[in-house]
This record gives structure tokens, sequence and C-alpha cells, in this order.
């Protein structure tokens, strides 16, 4: 049965961000907790970087080379473009994900008054189909004319 569900691409995604999720959230409790104290980066001059923030930046990093590495070779193994040019493309995208969660965050914590971590874990989950969908059809395609998109 377990073979079965993760013969679904779908399936196996999840399985991945599932890991990946997980070590972006070990990571940024680690970081929030431990490393930074919960406390706050002066950056230049009256800036800071919010201790928040600063954990969500180690933690995002950490867990988007876990799930490039696992989508890669697990999830999207037929797509066609080279390994670098996905690698940035699935940067990008990550760059656009980022920004979202910045800013999901950045409500839930400053606006609704939620825990950290637990704004982290609903960020996560919420733009995980976004997610898939862009890598599915920008990151990892499978190109017909290969010599076009290489």
């Amino acid at each position: 049965m377990i073979r079965r569900l993760l013969d679904h691409k779908v399936i196996r995604y999840f399985f991945a961000a599932g890991i990946a999720t997980v070590v972006d959230i070990s990571v940024y409790y680690t970081t929030y907790h431990y490393i930074l104290r919960k406390t706050d980066i002066p950056f230049i001059g009256p800036m800071v970087i919010t201790a928040p923030i600063a954990s969500l930046i180690a933690s995002y990093s950490c867990g988007l080379m876990t799930n490039f590495s696992i989508s890669k070779y697990m999830v999207f193994k037929e797509s066609n473009i080279r390994g670098r040019k996905q690698l940035f493309r699935y940067l990008q995208v990550a760059a656009v994900i980022l920004v979202l969660n910045y800013l999901f965050m950045k409500f839930l914590i400053h606006v609704l008054h939620w825990y950290p971590t637990l704004s982290r874990i609903i960020s996560a989950l919420s733009i995980g189909v976004l997610s898939f969908l862009f890598h599915k059809y920008y990151s990892f395609k499978v190109v017909k004319n290969i010599e076009n998109d290489q």
C-alpha cells in the first residue's frame, strides 16, 4: 500500500516537503530559542532583523536545500532540464515562496499575535500547494524539444 501511494507524484512531493518542513521547523525552533534566544539582531543603524524573521531565513535555507535534493531525485526525476537550470528555477520559485511566507508570517505574528513557531507551521502548510504547482510546471518541467530549453 505504501509503495502504491509513493507512485503518485503529489504524494511523493508532499512526502519530500514533509521531510523538508521537519528540517525547516526544527532549524527554526533551534535558531529562535537557542541560537538567537528570542533576541533581535541589530542590522543597519536603527534597523533590526527580528528574531522570528532571522530564524525564518536560516530555517528556510536548510529546508530549501533538503526539498530540492529530494524533489530532484525522487519526485520530478523525469525532468530533462539540466540540473543547474533546475536549481536556478527552483531558487527563483523559492524566492517567491519566501516572500509569501514572510508576508504571511508577518500577518500572523504582528496582526493576529500568534506564536512564531505556530505561525511558521501554518505558513508552510498554506503555501505548499502553490509551491508544488510552480515546481511541477516550471522548475522541473519535462521539455518536449529539449534543445530549446537548455
